[in-house]
């Protein structure tokens, strides 16, 4: 049985997508999504001259400009979702597509579950209590999927983080093109790497993928949502995503594009898109060589380490550990003693600190996926 990283609190699901229904399988209840929104202006006030009508006052408006309103959308709580009519060329005849934007917000309180197999009924309910639009939860499975965004959720302290995403940034592939590359943020309210951009087109070679502090986005961005629907927001919390962007991208992973196909990936199936993702973006990692000291250590040396290892794992501080054991020691002595203490903490203990955090900066880039 493969082991679970045990940085790992959310596995791979999706996050958001756009999906198409045709029009004529589904019951619209909210006609405003396909009526005419009019531009007027009172004809005292206008010199255009055009259609003209009288309101319940009597006051007369000429129509300045019509267009056909092809939108809806419901934002409650912290959540929003947007309904639109769009009409596609066929071979044949036009077909008008009902188009949802779906997220991971819409299961609410399930949020970190992500859009699942075992929760797409859930949403599919909250879709309709909307009342925007009427369709079966068969017809939902059988819609077509683009700009489908995949995440990882994961715990990892800041500055572990800020290290590991250094090392991503400074190992990003090297390109000319103006749209490619990626970006670091470090900011109070937003941090994380950005590779290229969302509207990419060269999904290939330059993918969107991004890792950021996912507290931190629910703290700020999302914190109607977040207040809404939790009783805490999760400290430490740092997101991993990427788009597959439509059919033709899909097809490259071997999958369909009905949100039935979608939904029937594996965490380790959207795992192994993930990491082909980042070896679009990221060159082969350059692994640092560790420093370590290879003399044998003495008995005498070995006495004393424990000690000092065994009250620096209390909590202890280093400054107050050498006063501890230097107190009542003056003169020369003191400073004999205190070179001693100095010289085992340089040779032994700070390698195995430094060799500690490049393991933790290890095992979160082998989350990320970056371990190629």
């Amino acid at each position: 049985m493969k082991q679970l990283d045990p940085h790992v609190v959310n596995p791979w699901a999706v996050d958001s997508l756009k999906i198409r229904i045709p029009l004529n399988r589904v019951k619209v209840l909210d006609e405003s999504i396909r009526g005419m929104v009019s531009k007027v202006m009172p004809a005292t006030e206008s010199k255009e001259q055009g259609r003209q009508f009288y309101d319940l006052d009597g006051v007369l408006y000429n129509v300045l400009e019509e267009t056909v309103n092809s939108k809806a959308s419901r934002d409650e709580r912290g959540i929003k979702t947007v309904f639109s009519i769009e009409q596609r060329a066929t071979r044949h005849v036009p077909i008008q597509y009902l188009i949802i934007l779906i997220n991971a917000k819409q299961l609410g309180a399930r949020y970190f579950e992500g859009i699942t197999a075992s929760n797409v009924a859930d949403l599919h309910g909250y879709l309709m209590s909307l009342e925007v639009v009427v369709f079966s939860l068969k017809e939902l499975l059988k819609g077509e999927c683009v700009d489908i965004d995949f995440r990882k959720d994961f715990t990892a302290g800041e500055e572990e983080m800020k290290e590991a995403l250094n090392h991503m940034h400074q190992n990003t592939q090297a390109s000319t093109d103006f749209d490619k590359g990626s970006k670091l943020f470090w900011q109070k309210e937003n941090k994380g790497l950005q590779f290229n951009k969302r509207n990419t087109t060269k999904v290939r070679t330059a993918p969107f993928l991004k890792v950021y502090s996912k507290s931190l986005d629910l703290l700020h961005k999302s914190n109607v949502f977040a207040l809404a629907h939790f009783d805490t927001i999760p400290q430490n919390l740092w997101r991993l995503e990427f788009t597959v962007k439509n059919k033709k991208h899909l097809a490259s992973f071997d999958v369909g594009n009905t949100l039935s196909d979608v939904l029937s990936l594996t965490p380790s199936d959207i795992e192994t898109m993930s990491k082909r993702s980042l070896k679009a973006v990221l060159q082969p990692r350059k692994l640092d060589p560790q420093t370590k000291d290879e003399r044998t250590i003495t008995p005498k040396d070995l006495k004393e380490l424990n000690y000092i290892i065994l009250l620096l794992d209390t909590g202890m501080q280093w400054h107050t550990l050498k006063e501890a054991v230097l107190r009542g020691i003056h003169g020369y002595s003191r400073s004999k003693g205190l070179k001693r203490l100095n010289d085992l903490y340089d040779t032994h203990i700070r390698p195995i600190e430094r060799f500690k955090a490049h393991h933790r900066i290890n095992d979160l880039l082998k989350t990320i996926g970056y371990e190629f």
